[in-house]
């Protein structure tokens, strides 16, 4: 066995998305937008393919070049 989480399709991707640990090694993908809007189911089935709340996560930050 890999041990590698499924991919959570768009969510993956997503602002609203917070990975949640359970105690037995289990990661789930909670959508925070169901925080203020119940359209959204708080874990949503995966893959998720369409969303109409998604939003780009900002990509992090190059390293910077060591000198």
């Amino acid at each position: 066995m890999s041990g590698a989480r499924p991919g959570a399709g768009l969510c993956d991707r997503c602002r609203h998305q917070q990975l949640v640990p359970n105690s037995r090694g289990s990661v789930f993908s909670l959508c925070r937008r169901s925080r203020e809007d119940e359209r959204f189911p708080r874990y949503p089935p995966i893959p998720v393919l369409s969303c109409p709340g998604f939003e780009p996560a900002p990509r992090p930050a190059d390293p910077e070049p060591r000198r």
